[in-house]
């Protein structure tokens, strides 16, 4: 025991070394000797609160780098959010083309084509162009803030003399009993949300860096990997209960570009839908598991239409709902794609077996059964109201869904969306163009039925979509020992994580949680304003370059965890597997 509070105690001391200043801003890197090239790489598992993690850090130095002084290994977890809103929607334009976001002008206009169509009007679109790039109408904000940031010398000249050209280290973690945002890979896809005009958009990394010190005093920050963190829950008993969810006509399709999209029709004779969903007693929703939900259609309409429900589709889509202020209110046109960052390779078991995962299981569509209108009821303009037979779909949750997690700027949840497809009465009014050709085709002769290569069965149905909220995605982690609930990390006793010893992880393991979080200091987070003129969309994420950053999560389970397997490293090494997704 004393020897672990004399641990604690040096750990401390190392960390106020580099938490001297109230809010850690990351140090503006300067430029190194331009004939010094410099490349780090990380191997790590995700951070899990309350434990303590083993990774590998890897730095090569190329050309003349006889000024390179000192190796500084670091860690930080930032987050932004930016808008571009229009300031009064008096002063917004009648948008009738399409439009796309530039990265590097965000009030240009285009790339627009189709201007022979006929319902190009050249006034109408330089109207709406001008409006586009008049900055005085629009809202423009970006901020940031660093959760934290911590550092942790590695080597220097004084130590080693000189620096090795080619320096390999291990390293140690220590995370808090605190409740960090799951990292999301913004490789793949990203947080935003924006109509044909207002943009809103969010970003966060765990990235690691590698800082050298050269011997002039300046200072270049290398790269070295993104990590992520793994949120721990608590199971609850799920009482949620059912859930009345509305449809709206999905939107229109069209064959082609079209500038001006078209409007839907209003038939006030349709029938309307509802669907009510139920999740089952007990019910939890994890990574990469499929949970049972109970749907039931409910149909209101007049007797003498004939649409008929044919087919209920349950999907998992993540959601978004945004905490500023400024931001309340706007509509959001679309799901955003955000997936959360997991090892491609789920499982040790699996990773033995092969490179590959298996066969992603597919939620299911399930046929609709109505019963048949009373044969009592008069056929003109009666309403009546059915539901359906309850269904049973299986919603599969994909192995990188987000968790949900209260962020900063949002709160990151799931959500399953219902797409319910109808056979539409032959007299009900069209939505497009191109619905009233494909409905023209099957209006064909008898005789003339062999001789055409549609059938009647081949009409598009109308589709209605919905979404509800689903229970909260439980991360894919291995239920160990009962621990306590982390604490959020926006609370004022939250800890950040902090660098230790690689020979000291074994001992700290066997200290208990209570003891180990006295030695993570209490986070200083800092928040830094972009100036005007000066905000990105996309800052963490810019460019389509797939290799940079990597994830070291991916790294450390297909190169570390084989040679775990296989005994080739000592038992104080080995991590607790179930901080491996």
């Amino acid at each position: 025991m004393l020897r672990w509070l004399s641990l604690a105690l040096v750990l401390a001391t190392n960390v106020a070394a580099f938490t001297d200043t109230p809010s850690p801003k990351p140090k503006e890197p300067s430029d190194a000797p331009s004939q010094c090239q410099a490349r780090a790489w990380v191997r790590a598992p995700d951070m899990v609160p309350g434990e303590v993690i083993a990774g590998d850090v890897k730095i090569k130095l190329s050309g003349q780098c006889t000024d390179a002084e000192s190796f500084t290994l670091g860690l930080r977890y930032k987050e932004k959010v930016f808008w571009k809103l229009r300031c009064s929607d008096s002063e917004r334009p009648q948008l009738t083309y399409n439009w796309t976001v530039s990265n590097s002008d965000l009030f240009r206009v285009g790339p627009f084509q189709n201007f022979g169509s006929p319902d190009y009007n050249e006034t109408e679109w330089r109207a709406y162009e001008n409006s586009v790039q008049n900055k005085d109408l629009w809202s423009m904000h970006e901020e940031e803030r660093i959760a934290f940031e911590i550092k942790s010398l590695l080597a220097d000249a004084g130590r080693t003399d000189p620096l090795s050209r080619n320096f390999t280290t291990r390293f140690g973690v220590l995370v808090p009993n605190t409740n960090y945002p799951p990292g999301l890979d913004c490789r793949v896809g990203f947080m935003s949300a924006g109509g044909e005009t207002d943009m809103i958009s969010s970003e966060s990394i765990y990235e690691y860096f590698v800082e050298i010190g050269f011997s002039n005093g300046t200072t270049s920050e290398i790269p070295a990997g993104m990590t992520s963190f793994t949120p721990f829950y608590l199971s609850t008993e799920n009482k949620a209960p059912s859930i009345n969810v509305s449809l709206s006509q999905a939107p229109a399709r069209h064959s082609g570009f079209n500038m001006k999209p078209s409007k839907p029709s209003v038939d006030r004779l349709r029938s309307n839908y509802t669907i009510e969903v139920s999740f089952p007693e007990g019910a939890h929703v994890y990574q990469n598991s499929s949970v049972n939900i109970m749907a039931v259609v409910h149909r209101t309409g007049y007797t003498n239409r004939t649409d008929i429900p044919v087919e209920l589709c349950a999907l998992s889509a993540n959601g978004i709902e945004w905490h500023s202020q400024e931001l309340q209110n706007r509509s959001l046109p679309f799901t955003p794609f955000i997936k959360a960052l997991v090892p491609s390779v789920v499982s040790v078991q699996h990773q033995r077996l092969s490179q590959i995962p298996h066969p992603v299981p597919q939620s299911p569509c399930r046929e609709i059964n109505f019963a048949a209108t009373p044969a009592h009821l008069p056929h003109e303009s009666h309403i009546f109201s059915a539901s359906s037979e309850p269904l049973l779909l299986s919603l599969y949750v994909d192995h990188d869904a987000v968790p949900d997690f209260s962020m900063y700027y949002q709160k990151l949840g799931h959500r399953v969306k219902l797409n319910l497809y109808i056979k539409p009465d032959p007299s009900e009014a069209l939505d497009n163009e191109f619905e009233k050709i494909q409905r023209e085709k099957q209006i064909v002769d008898a005789d003339e039925f062999d001789w055409v290569p549609w059938t009647p069965m081949q009409t598009r149905p109308r589709s209605l979509f919905g979404d509800a909220n689903l229970l909260s995605v439980i991360p894919a982690q291995k239920q160990g020992a009962v621990r306590s609930m982390p604490v959020h990390y926006l609370s004022d006793k939250a800890r950040q994580p902090v660098f230790v010893d690689s020979s000291d992880i074994a001992d700290l393991r066997l200290m208990l949680p209570e003891e180990r979080d006295l030695i993570a200091p209490v986070t200083q987070p800092s928040i830094k304003m972009f100036a005007k003129g000066e905000e990105l969309p996309r800052r963490y994420f810019a460019g389509t370059d797939m290799s940079r950053p990597i994830y070291v999560g991916d790294t450390w389970v297909k190169k570390v965890l084989p040679m775990i397997a296989e005994g080739q490293r000592e038992r104080d090494t080995v991590d607790h597997l179930f901080v491996v997704q």
